[in-house]
């Protein structure tokens, strides 16, 4: 999937819902958000959380940390609205629904 969406490679054939970059990326962006929460509270609650920054590396890499996790939030979000632009204004539909009136692949 990566060389077809990254280098313009032929398109795999659909087998499910969700091919595995997608299925990667959204277990990507649920750990990012886990670790967005905790970071922040690190830099939220510094002495409070002594324990918790201190896992991070200190306060200073918390802060660090939460930096580079949100910069890869966004990175996340900015694929998504490449993907819609990509692949039509109805596969965002889908997304707001939940349901895609022609998904492409098998439904068993």
């Amino acid at each position: 999937m990566a060389r077809h969406y990254f280098f313009f490679g032929p398109k795999p054939a659909l087998k499910e819902a969700y091919n595995p970059l997608q299925k990667q990326a959204y277990t990507m962006a649920i750990g990012l958000g886990v670790l967005s929460v905790l970071t922040g509270l690190a830099v939220w609650k510094p002495v409070q959380l002594s324990w918790l920054a201190w896992l991070m590396g200190g306060f200073h890499w918390a802060r660090l940390w939460h930096f580079l996790i949100m910069w890869a939030l966004l990175a996340f979000v900015f694929g998504h609205l490449v993907m819609v632009v990509l692949h039509g204004w109805n596969n965002f539909v889908s997304m707001l629904t939940g349901w895609k009136k022609d998904p492409g692949y098998p439904l068993e």
